[in-house]
C-alpha cells in the first residue's frame, strides 16, 4: 500500500488511489455559536481538544475547528437588526479580536498536529455569518430563526444589507490571510443559501453567487487547494445546481438531504473531487451502526462512486458523541476498500 498522504494528493488531484482517505469532524465545545470574544474557554478548547481528536481518530486530513468565531462584533454597529445601525458598519482593523484569537488557536492548532497532514481552516460565507450575527445575542435558540431575521431586514432595505454583507466580504478576505499566514493548506469554505422562500434565486445570482465568488477567487490565490461546502446543516437544503460553476476543486454537500448521493454529485459538478457521502445525524450509520455496518455503507458508496477524486467524509460536522471507534472503522473500511475489493493498485 501506499501512503496515504501520496493518496491524498492524488485525490485532491482527481487521480485514481490506491486508498481511499477519510475525514471527519465534530465540534469541541457545548455551543458553537456562543460568540468568544476574549473568553478563553473557546480559546483552550479549540487548541487542546483538536491535538486529542486527531491522535485518537488519525484523521487523514484536518478541518481545523473554530468553535466560538462562527461570528464577530461588525464594526460600527450597535445593533446589527436594526436597519438605522447596520448601515454605520465599517470593515474590522487587522488587530480585532476576532482575527487575532483565530491566528492564536490555528498556529497552536498546528504546532500540535502531525506537520504530514493536511489542514484546512474554516471560514464561512458572508450570507451566512451575517445571518447568525442577527442571532448572536440569543445563542440558545433555533439558528433557523436567523433566516427569517435576514429576509425581515432584505425586505426593508436591500442596499443596506448588500452593503453590510460586502464589508463582510472584506473581514473574511482578513481571515482566509490570517489562515495562510498560520500556515494552514488550504480552506474549507462553508456557504448555504438562506432558507426563507422571500429570499429567491434572484438574490443568489446576483448577491450571494458575487460575494461567494469574490472569496473564492481570494482562497485560489492563496492556497492551491480549496473546499466547498454547500451547507445541510439542521436539515437545510440547497439548490445544488446553483453551485455548479463554484471554482474550488472539492465539493462536499448534504446527500441525505438535497438529493444527490455522492456518485450523482460527481456527475453534476462536472467530475470535481467529491467529499462526503455519509450522514452526519444522530440517526446514521457512523453513529448507530456496527462495524459491519459502517464497511458496507461505505463500501456502497465506493462501488457507485468509483475511487477517483473521492474522500469519504460526512454532510456536515458529526455529532459529538460519535465514538472515536466508529470512526476509525469508517477509516479502515475505506483504506482497505481496494484490497478487499481485489483492485489493489
Amino acid at each position: 500500500m501506499s501512503n496515504i498522504r501520496d493518496d491524498l494528493i492524488r485525490a485532491f488531484n482527481n487521480e485514481e488511489e490506491s486508498i481511499v482517505p477519510l475525514s471527519v469532524w465534530h465540534h469541541f465545545t457545548t455551543n458553537e455559536h456562543v460568540q468568544a470574544d476574549n473568553n478563553q474557554y473557546f480559546v483552550n478548547a479549540d487548541i487542546s481538544n483538536e491535538s486529542k481528536f486527531v491522535e485518537s481518530v488519525d484523521s487523514d486530513f484536518v478541518k481545523l475547528m473554530n468553535d466560538g468565531f462562527f461570528t464577530y462584533n461588525l464594526n460600527n454597529v450597535e445593533n446589527p437588526n436594526e436597519i438605522s445601525s447596520l448601515n454605520k458598519i465599517t470593515e474590522i482593523n487587522n488587530d480585532n479580536i476576532w482575527l487575532t484569537n483565530q491566528k492564536k488557536i490555528l498556529e497552536e492548532q498546528i504546532k500540535s498536529i502531525d506537520s504530514n497532514k493536511f489542514k484546512f481552516s474554516n471560514v464561512f460565507s458572508a450570507i451566512t455569518i451575517f445571518k447568525w450575527i442577527l442571532i448572536a445575542d440569543q445563542p440558545d435558540i433555533d439558528v433557523e430563526i436567523s433566516n427569517k431575521k435576514f429576509a425581515d431586514l432584505y425586505e426593508k432595505d436591500p442596499q443596506v444589507v448588500i452593503h453590510a454583507l460586502e464589508v463582510i466580504n472584506k473581514d473574511i478576505k482578513k481571515q482566509i490571510k490570517l489562515g495562510h499566514d498560520a500556515g494552514v493548506d488550504g480552506i474549507f469554505f462553508s456557504t448555504q443559501e438562506i432558507q426563507d422562500p422571500r429570499i429567491d434565486k434572484s438574490f443568489f445570482d446576483e448577491v450571494q453567487k458575487r460575494l461567494d465568488g469574490e472569496l473564492i477567487d481570494y482562497i485560489n490565490q492563496k492556497f492551491d487547494i480549496g473546499i466547498l461546502h454547500i451547507c445541510g446543516f439542521a436539515g437545510a437544503q440547497n439548490h445544488l445546481k446553483y453551485f455548479v460553476d463554484y471554482d474550488l476543486p472539492v465539493f462536499n454537500w448534504a446527500t441525505k438531504f438535497d438529493g444527490y448521493s455522492l456518485s450523482e454529485g460527481k456527475k453534476l459538478f462536472k467530475n470535481k473531487v467529491v467529499l462526503g457521502g455519509l450522514g452526519n445525524t444522530d440517526e446514521d450509520v457512523l453513529v448507530k451502526g456496527s462495524k459491519e455496518d459502517i464497511q458496507n455503507e461505505i463500501d456502497k458508496l465506493l462501488d457507485e462512486t468509483g475511487t477517483a477524486g473521492v474522500i469519504i467524509g460526512a454532510d456536515c460536522t458529526v455529532p459529538r458523541d460519535t465514538p472515536d471507534n466508529h470512526i476509525r472503522w469508517a477509516s479502515q473500511a475505506a483504506h482497505t476498500y481496494n484490497q478487499r475489493k481485489g483492485h489493489s493498485k
